[in-house]
């Protein structure tokens, strides 16, 4: 289960996808209005170790490894960001499932507005192949699915639908990694995204709960934490992402409550332009 949950994308699917309550509702703005700076730029990398803990008394044990990589692109004839993932199974809880992966995610967002235009899934998990691709026309105010089964010879075609209706403009399960940095973060605050996935387009929010200094295996960072509650994870666990207080604002630890445990991971290393921070392996 907790393998599944890291391989799927889970991870990058509720970053931001739902709100925490308080006594008097704060101003809530939109992750893709006015953005307070661009913190990423072409060539970024980031990677991430990931792990699953058990409820019970059982040390925790390593599900993979999480890749990002952002780089300037065109779509459409619009000057976009392509943004690829790759979540790859290694460690202990792959061997003892059974179960390796290699997935593949690739999002384009526009350069100016950062609001999505594609997503593209590509499943490897065991036997289970599949592959998903979602784009979105805002023109016509339309979203178009198409899932396929690559397990068989040829692919077998599950889906291939026009969705009508989009509610504003989009960010995708991977894209919402990304926008989420477009903002100070700053205490007490709330954000609206609508995040779409598989089509179906959700209006999400996020709330900064507070600073906190988090220790990772590329050193400390002072950071503010952003606490969803249920929304698109699947069976409604919480979320807790933390976001470096500095100007490349990075996602440095992540938290999701997964059925019979917590999955959860680290920054390992990240690249930009000027700058690089990270280990060659771990463990």
């Amino acid at each position: 289960m907790a393998l599944r949950t890291f391989a799927s994308g889970t991870v990058l699917s509720i970053m931001l996808s739902a709100m925490v309550g308080s006594n008097t509702p704060p101003k809530i703005e939109t992750l893709l209005d006015s953005p307070d700076q661009v913190p990423f730029q072409s060539g970024e990398r980031l990677s991430y170790i990931v792990n699953w803990k058990p409820l019970f008394f059982i040390p925790a044990l390593k599900a993979g490894e999480l890749s990002l990589e952002l780089r300037e692109s065109t779509y459409a004839q619009k000057e976009t960001y392509t943004i690829n993932a790759w979540a790859v199974s290694s460690g202990a809880l792959p061997r003892i499932a059974g179960i390796e992966v290699q997935n593949f995610f690739e999002s384009i967002i526009d350069r100016q507005n950062f609001r999505s235009y594609r997503i593209l899934k590509k499943i490897r998990e065991g036997e289970r192949r599949r592959e998903v691709e979602v784009r979105f026309d805002y023109g016509l105010n339309q979203t178009h699915l198409r899932e396929a089964d690559w397990s068989q010879d040829p692919p077998r075609e599950l889906r291939n639908e026009t969705i009508s209706g989009i509610p504003g403009p989009l960010s995708d399960v991977l894209s919402v990694f990304y926008v989420a940095r477009l903002k100070e973060l700053q205490e007490g605050r709330q954000y609206l995204v609508y995040l779409s996935d598989n089509g179906k387009h959700q209006e999400v929010r996020a709330s900064v709960e507070r600073q906190e200094k988090i220790g990772t295996p590329i050193g400390n960072f002072p950071t503010a934490r952003v606490s969803t509650v249920g929304g698109l994870f699947r069976g409604g666990g919480d979320f807790r992402i933390w976001y470096s207080q500095d100007n490349l604002r990075l996602p440095v630890k992540f938290e999701a409550d997964a059925k019979f445990g917590k999955v959860y991971g680290h920054i390992i290393k990240f690249e930009t332009k000027n700058m690089s921070r990270g280990r060659i392996s771990s463990k």
